[in-house]
């Protein structure tokens, strides 16, 4: 196999860095935005095409108890309370802007506050907005504000003024759809009735948000009030449904239960279904109380769970339900291609926001760790100097043995050790170009017809006897294939550095 030594030439790309003007700018438009509980909202910040983003997150100076060190934000999407409901989404604005907007779902009220957007670029340089977006988040309220003549004005407002108005809204009697009204732009308009009763409204394009309910004209009206509309677990753990309802004092309660809300399917009894049977268990009774427990949860069980109750009259159903969402624990790693000097951040994350700011716990190879720093629900890694692969998983406080489904092996490498191996490689490549160069010499003297094998120093430049350093490396290609390392793996190399690994032990004959 001929093996051309010409010059040998090999450029090696290592951070360089750059200086962005002063033209570069990060700005958010609007300032402020009023949206409803349990809705969804967008953020946007945009920035110069100047700038080239390395990491690029939204955070919030609310949260900064929470951060490691309160001079430097982290990510939002990072956040317990934020599991499960923050997405990014990057698109151009323009030819020289860009933007990310940050998306909130299932908005409750303490989400209010004030949101920037954060760019750190590969030399380290630090942009972020100049103004906050403020959100407020507000919850529907109805006020009885007239009784007159047995006839009662009710108001449907928000405390703030929406930022997205709906064209209509929806009330409701004794859980019933009333009827749409006309929006009025100062009050939301009013509604007037002469029907004692329980009452809610609803945004027009949510219609599944419900404001409280209120009892107009006597002390039990039908409502069913649930502790918490949205509920997030653990797989395989219990949970609990809070509820309480009421109705009219000449009402006889005969039947009551739970069930599984799927449109157009029957709603059946919870117990009686194949699904949950032997899991549920009514803590309720027929007076006020209507708990319900599930044991054992499974991601299957998410969905809408509605309470039901019948009288000799009548019956009541507490509409919308409550919403149950199941999780497991997954381990997610920023940056996800460290760098010499980087601090590396695992975060115990769910789909869903976990009740009750619960404690972490991590493991390092099956192991808790104890000798590094933990915050919350993350675990900050050191990369100062190479680590061997090591397996991180992470568990709740309150379920040990409930451990992140899913290991994250995390291999740090180093820069300097990329350069040893590149260093190895240009030495190796230059030998074998002298082996080759005094062999042809020899030839050309003596009129030698056949080759001879290389000798014990090229050798040791073999892969398959590399050093451990060396092993660890090509593990790493099995875990996370960074540009830089391809560019170093045997199973990707170029064909001369194929013939430099054919040419330990294997010596052909050359023909004349």
């Amino acid at each position: 196999m001929g093996f051309n030594c010409g010059i040998i030439s090999l450029i090696i790309l290592l951070n360089i860095k750059g200086s962005l003007g002063e033209s570069a700018k990060v700005f958010c438009s609007p300032q402020t935005i009023c949206a409803l509980r349990e809705s969804e909202v967008d953020l946007e910040c945009s920035y110069s095409n100047t700038i080239k983003p390395q990491q690029i997150f939204w955070f919030s100076s609310k949260l900064k108890a929470k951060w490691r060190n309160e001079e430097d934000p982290e990510d939002l999407a990072l956040d317990s309370d934020y599991a499960g409901r923050v997405t990014y989404k990057t698109s151009s604005s323009s030819s020289i802007t860009s933007t990310l907007t940050l998306r909130i779902r299932d908005l409750r009220e303490r989400d209010s506050g004030e949101y920037q957007l954060m760019i750190i670029t590969e030399s380290g340089e630090k942009y972020s907005s100049s103004t906050a977006i403020t959100l407020t988040v507000s919850d529907l309220q109805i006020k009885m504000i007239s009784d007159t003549d047995r006839k009662w004005t009710l108001n449907c407002s928000t405390s703030c003024s929406l930022s997205s108005k709906p064209n209509y809204y929806y009330w409701y009697h004794n859980g019933q759809p009333s009827r749409p009204t006309n929006v009025d732009e100062r009050t939301w308009s009013l509604y007037q009735t002469d029907t004692p009763g329980s009452y809610s409204c609803s945004a027009g394009w949510t219609p599944r948000i419900h404001s409280s309910s209120v009892c107009v004209s006597g002390e039990n009206c039908w409502s069913v009030i649930y502790s918490e509309r949205r509920v997030c677990v653990l797989e395989d753990s219990s949970v609990d449904f809070p509820c309480i309802y009421s109705y009219p004092s000449e009402q006889r309660v005969t039947e009551s239960y739970w069930f599984y809300f799927q449109p157009g399917v029957n709603e059946n009894d919870l117990s009686k279904e194949e699904q949950f049977a032997g899991r549920v268990e009514f803590l309720g009774d027929k007076e006020r109380n209507c708990t319900l427990r599930i044991r054992n949860v499974t991601k299957r069980d998410s969905g809408e769970y509605l309470y039901r109750f019948l009288t000799h009259a009548d019956r009541f159903s507490g509409t919308p339900g409550v919403i149950l969402n199941v999780t497991d624990l997954q381990v997610k790693m920023s940056p996800s291609s460290p760098s010499e000097g980087q601090t590396v951040t695992l975060t115990c994350s769910s789909t869903c926001t976990l009740p009750n700011n619960p404690t972490y716990i991590w493991y390092k190879n099956g192991q808790p760790v104890t000798n590094k720093p933990t915050r919350y629900n993350k675990l900050y890694l050191e990369s100062t100097s190479p680590e061997h692969v090591l397996q991180y998983s992470c568990a709740l406080g309150d379920f040990p043995d409930e451990k992140s489904p899913e290991h994250i092996t995390v291999l740090i490498i180093t820069v300097g050790m990329v350069i040893f191996l590149a260093v190895i490689l240009i030495t190796g490549l230059v030998w074998r170009c002298w082996v080759i160069r005094r062999k042809r010499g020899a030839e050309r003297e003596a009129d030698v017809q056949t080759g001879t094998p290389v000798d014990d120093t090229y050798t040791a430049l073999n892969p398959t006897s590399m050093s451990s350093d060396y092993d660890t490396l090509t593990q790493v290609r099995k875990v996370s294939s960074s540009g830089l390392y391809s560019s170093l793996n045997p199973a990707t190399m170029s064909s001369d550095y194929e013939t430099l690994t054919n040419a330990t032990g294997r010596p052909k004959n050359r023909k004349p």
